[in-house]
C-alpha cells in the first residue's frame, strides 16, 4: 500500500509540475503582449482563459500567486514603457515624422482640397474632388484621379501607403502617401487642420533637403 501511495503522489506532483509548466508558458506569453502592446488591460482577462482549470485546483492556486507576483513586478515597467513611448510619439507628431489622421464628416460641406499639384506637376484635380475627411478615401480618390491623367501622358505612375524615407539626422519619417511619377517621387501629405499644418511645414523642409519636393492637399489655406 505504501508503494502504491508513493506511486499516485509520485503521480499528482508531476501532473501538478506540468501544470505550473504550461501555465508559466501562457504567462510568459500573457506579459510578451503587455510588453507589446504597453497596456496591462488585457493581463487578468487572458490569465483566467488560459491558466485557470477546475480540474487542476492546485495547479490553478499556484499560478494565480505566481500571476500576482508578476503582475507586482510588470507593473512599473509596462508603466514606464507607455510613458516614455507616448513621450516619443508625441514629439515625432511634433517634428512632422509621424501624421495622425482622425476621420472627419466632410462630405456634406462640400469642401474642396487646395494643392500645390498643379504647380509642381502642372496638373490639378477636378473640381468635383471633394473632401471626405476620411484619409483613406480622400487617398484613394485622390491617387485614382492623378493615375489616370499621368497614365494619359504615357508616363509611369506608382504609390505607396506609409511610406518610411530617413532623414539627413538619421530619423525615419513616415509618409502618408508616396507617389512616383516616371522614377520621380513627391512624398504626399492630407492636411486637415492646423496642426496639420504646422507639421507640413517643418518636414517639407527636411524632405527638401532630402532632394524631395512634397505635395499637399489641403482642407484650409496654404
Amino acid at each position: 500500500m505504501d508503494g502504491i501511495r508513493i506511486i499516485l503522489i509520485i503521480v499528482a506532483a508531476l501532473i501538478i509540475i506540468v501544470n505550473l509548466f504550461i501555465n508559466f508558458s501562457n504567462i510568459f506569453k500573457i506579459v510578451s503582449y503587455c510588453f507589446k502592446t504597453n497596456s496591462l488591460s488585457q493581463y487578468w482577462n487572458l490569465f483566467f482563459k488560459s491558466c485557470i482549470s477546475g480540474r487542476a485546483i492546485i495547479s490553478s492556486v499556484f499560478a494565480i500567486v505566481l500571476a500576482i507576483i508578476i503582475f507586482v513586478i510588470i507593473t512599473p515597467i509596462v508603466l514606464i514603457r507607455r510613458a516614455t513611448i507616448g513621450k516619443k510619439t508625441a514629439a515625432l507628431i511634433e517634428e512632422g515624422i509621424l501624421f495622425e489622421y482622425q476621420d472627419m464628416n466632410l462630405s456634406e460641406k462640400n469642401i474642396t482640397f487646395n494643392s500645390n499639384l498643379q504647380s509642381l506637376l502642372g496638373i490639378s484635380l477636378t473640381d468635383d474632388a471633394k473632401a471626405t475627411g476620411n484619409i483613406k478615401i480622400d487617398a484613394t480618390l485622390v491617387v485614382t484621379e492623378i493615375q489616370s491623367k499621368i497614365e494619359a501622358e504615357n508616363k509611369s505612375f506608382s504609390f505607396k501607403a506609409m511610406h518610411n524615407i530617413t532623414l539627413n539626422d538619421g530619423k525615419d519619417a513616415i509618409i502618408p502617401l508616396f507617389i512616383t511619377i516616371d522614377k520621380t517621387s513627391y512624398p504626399t501629405y492630407f492636411i486637415y487642420n492646423e496642426k496639420h499644418k504646422a507639421q507640413f511645414q517643418k518636414i517639407e523642409k527636411r524632405l527638401y533637403s532630402r532632394g524631395y519636393k512634397s505635395i499637399y492637399f489641403s482642407v484650409i489655406n496654404m
